[in-house]
């Protein structure tokens, strides 16, 4: 599975898995919608988090 870098992301964490649900342009967006998504369930199951670039990418992309 590829993901998206340096988003802010929502993510099913059920399952012993990560599937994106959602994906968002900054921080409180995506805190805003795992909230959203979270109410009312007994047990947390979405997440937000920072996909940041890999560190090989970025320095590969400097030896360029």
């Amino acid at each position: 599975m590829k993901v998206p870098t340096n988003v802010w992301m929502v993510v099913d964490v059920a399952n012993n898995a990560w599937n994106i649900v959602s994906i968002h342009a900054s921080q409180r967006d995506a805190e805003t919608e795992r909230d959203r998504r979270n109410q009312g369930l007994a047990r947390r199951r979405y997440s937000a988090c920072l996909a940041p670039k890999p560190t090989a990418e970025t320095v590969r992309a400097g030896c360029d």
